[in-house]
């Protein structure tokens, strides 16, 4: 329905429109004698076109016309002055006034007609218009509250907790409005903290929806004091079930003991994490060995981690790969090496120094992706609220593991076995230690003792895949062997005595050894050393029985 509102105090003339418009075909016609009865019809049946006479007694229709304009100011309305009047002075009053075309008296029926179409036409694209923006707005009113609902959510499960502020010196730049980048702190049970720094696939809100899955489940993982590789397998297979196919999170989860200089690192593509000394010469660089998070099943995901030492005052380096992409452009890529020469020769000691030397790089060019830059300066964490070891009630107990040739194949030899002490009462706050100690005793009698491998096949740093193809053939190979795991809890001394032994033909301690602080093998039997209170080595290697306290 196309309306018309014709304003005219002569009777005859409105009659002489009508019948024109009606034998045209426009016969939703409304007529007005003068100004306010053409306003007060107007807003009882808003026009898509007036016919607006310019002399009448009362309004002129000078006077009706931008009235009339302000009834639609969201859509074109057309209106054709009807007058006599030919003086160049009243034309330009009448467009001055709101008008869009004239209508001269006498009238012609085949001019009149041509100009309603032509401006009909207008009116129906306005109106589409005024649709189409009406739309947009009320998405753009959706769209602005669920990034409302959305932010809201982030705010509470991305919280940043106080041990991160007050440990950790870092940043966090999103390049959109929400980040796929992740950071998460929470303390250990053993006095100590884990550390969590993702990237997920891409940027903005859908990259950041999956870090709510890994922010719901990471605390109640450090609550319980899981290993690091614990948590890596947890992570994957939450990560895995949730994301899309081509979605993924690389990520670092790295917990620090309550020293503050140990550091159990599972790297899966992030870039080189990188820890220096206080001098700003680089002691360790921890390149990714592992698939990031979300890409590979249980039995094929590796969750081994990298154990290193370090001294007060050193300083460890975490970042995702929007700080080594920073671009230049002449330069290229800032990359690993940039970021290292940075942290090493710069004396970077706060993450915005990092940001700011990369403003410069870029000469003012925006970054071009999500960026997380995290420092930890090596010192002890002294939390108020922390019991360095729960003396819940324990109930002596001892447990023995046989693991045949089927056991040594799997990934996850060591698994089921921490888990069913993970139930134990009052051995949370050393779940992560024991871990590590089983896992190592174990590695070790499966790899030097039954399949025969010697570390110093992993001399050179490029050799580590060497070794694990070699461990691989003579895993799958193996036609007999068996490693047995026990252990005895004293509750009385607080102490759990772990022994592991094989049925192997036997090593040389020495040889499983680093020679000296270059090597980047062999350091798995020093660990358990640091952490238990004794290590005793027997019948040729193929008894170990260490101590801790718990």
């Amino acid at each position: 329905m196309f309306r018309i509102l014709i304003v005219d105090d002569e009777v005859i003339n409105r009659a002489m429109l009508v019948q024109m418009l009606n034998d045209t075909g426009y016969v939703h016609c409304v007529e007005a004698e003068d100004g306010e009865k053409a306003l007060a019809l107007a807003e009882q049946y808003p026009p898509d076109l007036v016919l607006l006479d310019v002399v009448m007694p009362g309004m002129s229709g000078l006077d009706v016309a931008p009235k009339l304009k302000a009834l639609s100011p969201d859509c074109y309305l057309p209106i054709l002055f009807i007058t006599a009047l030919d003086d160049q002075e009243s034309l330009v009053a009448c467009l001055a006034a709101g008008g869009d075309d004239f209508v001269s008296k006498p009238f012609d029926r085949l001019i009149l007609t041509a100009k309603i179409k032509a401006h009909e036409r207008s009116r129906r694209m306005g109106l589409e218009l005024a649709e189409k923006n009406h739309s947009l707005r009320l998405v753009q009113q959706d769209v602005e509250r669920n990034h409302r609902i959305v932010e809201h959510i982030f705010a509470n499960a991305l919280d940043s907790s106080d041990t991160l502020n007050d440990y950790f010196n870092y940043y966090i730049q999103p390049e959109t409005q929400f980040n796929g980048d992740v950071l998460l702190c929470e303390k250990s049970p053993s006095g100590g903290v884990y550390l969590f720094v993702g990237d997920f696939t891409g940027h903005g809100l859908a990259s950041a929806i999956g870090a709510i899955p890994v922010a719901q489940a990471f605390p109640r993982m450090a609550e319980k004091g899981l290993s690091v590789s614990e948590i890596a397998i947890r992570l994957n297979r939450i990560l895995l079930s949730f994301l899309p196919a081509d979605m993924f999170c690389v990520a670092a989860i790295i917990e620090i003991d309550s020293s503050g200089t140990r550091f159990s690192i599972w790297n899966g593509g992030l870039p080189r994490i990188v820890l220096r000394d206080a001098t700003g010469k680089i002691q360790h660089r921890l390149d990714s060995r592992h698939m990031p998070l979300g890409v590979l099943s249980d039995n094929e995901f590796e969750h081994d981690v990298d154990i290193v030492e370090a001294n007060e005052d050193d300083m460890l380096l975490v970042y995702t790969d929007g700080l080594m992409e920073t671009l230049h452009p002449e330069q290229g890529l800032l990359g690993e090496e940039g970021v290292e020469q940075w942290f090493s020769e710069g004396g970077i000691n706060s993450a915005r120094q990092f940001v700011e030397l990369a403003k410069v790089y870029r000469l003012g060019q925006p970054a071009k992706d999500d960026m997380t830059i995290v420092l930890f300066r090596c010192e002890p964490f002294m939390f108020d609220n922390h019991v360095a070891r729960t003396h819940t009630a324990l109930l002596p107990f001892e447990l023995k593991f046989t693991l045949g040739k089927a056991h040594l194949q799997s990934q996850n030899v060591v698994d089921t076995f921490i888990q069913r002490l993970g139930h134990v009462e009052g051995l949370e706050s050393a779940r992560s230690e024991l871990y590590t100690v089983v896992t190592e005793l174990v590695n070790n009698a499966i790899d030097h003792g039954v399949l025969q491998l010697n570390s110093s096949l992993k001399k050179d740093p490029n050799a580590f895949e060497t070794y694990y193809a070699e461990r691989s053939a003579r895993i799958e190979a193996l036609e007999q062997g068996e490693v047995s795991v026990s252990m005895h809890c004293d509750p009385d001394l607080r102490l759990l005595t772990i022994k592991v032994s094989d049925s192997g033909a036997g090593y040389d301690v020495s040889q499983i050894a680093p020679s000296n602080d270059e090597d980047t093998f062999g350091r798995g039997l020093q660990l358990v050393q640091a952490i238990c209170e004794s290590v005793q080595v027997t019948d040729s290697g193929r008894c170990t029985v260490a101590t801790m306290a718990f």
